[in-house]
């Protein structure tokens, strides 16, 4: 029987453990040489991330794109950057010109992640990153749809000629789990800023046994509520 580890060492990273959010792939792709100066976000809701990537580079392109009726999209008030509507699978934008697709907590409400993910594909230029964030072990919310496994999301991802080249923990199951079941009480929201409670005891299991730090990235990711990536479209060259 394959471990997750046997399947996905390759991207888990050994640099440190921490659990992160898709903030952390935003910030390394636009403080990165070569930042992209037209980002897309894809299932943007209510256009919150445009500040994000201006804190970078003020004179970003920050291009929103999401379905009509979203109810994030349609929280989104007026005079703010102008939003692409589409059909929930083709992307409005030619083959090969988009340098940076982020996604917050979006695949696990798409209806057709195949499909979607072949889109992405075939929009981005050759060696541009698809980063952003998914749900694993989270309750409904919002008509969510899926939870992916780490695994499971490397195979969509594969499937659509893309490269998974890194995937880090955010908060764990656990909280998020009971976060839903107490209704939701603000007091959780903490814990996509600081480590959550399964997380802090990993670390502190990780501590006593002197673990690696990859190690600690995949007991984190078993047990992650919500996980972010870094997906690369290959560059081919000649002759391959």
């Amino acid at each position: 029987m394959a471990t997750l580890w046997e399947l996905m060492s390759d991207c888990i990273p050994d640099d440190h453990a921490r659990q992160v959010t898709s903030r952390y792939y935003l910030d390394e792709a636009m403080k990165a040489k070569g930042a992209p100066d037209r980002v897309v976000d894809l299932g943007c809701g209510r256009g919150t991330s445009a500040g994000l990537f201006r804190r970078h580079a003020p004179k970003v392109r920050w291009v929103g794109v999401d379905i009509r009726d979203s109810p994030e999209a349609l929280q989104r008030a007026a005079g703010q950057d102008p939003i692409v509507y589409y059909d929930g699978v083709r992307l409005p934008f030619r083959s090969g010109t988009i340098p940076l697709v982020y996604s917050h907590q979006v695949f696990e409400h798409v209806s057709h992640p195949r499909e979607l993910l072949a889109e992405i594909s075939r929009v981005l230029r050759p060696g541009a990153v698809f980063i952003g964030s998914t749900s694993q072990f989270e309750p409904y919310h919002s008509f969510s749809l899926w939870n992916y496994t780490p695994y499971g999301f490397r195979v969509l991802v594969e499937e659509a000629g893309l490269a998974l080249e890194e995937i880090r923990p955010s908060l764990d199951g656990v909280a998020l789990i009971m976060r839903t079941y107490h209704g939701r009480p603000p007091e959780y929201a903490r814990y996509w800023d600081e480590s959550s409670p399964l997380n802090t005891e990993i670390d502190s299991w990780a501590k006593k046994t002197k673990r690696r730090t990859a190690l600690v990235n995949l007991r984190k990711l078993t047990f992650c509520g919500q996980f972010a990536f870094r997906v690369r479209k290959p560059v081919v060259t000649a002759g391959t």
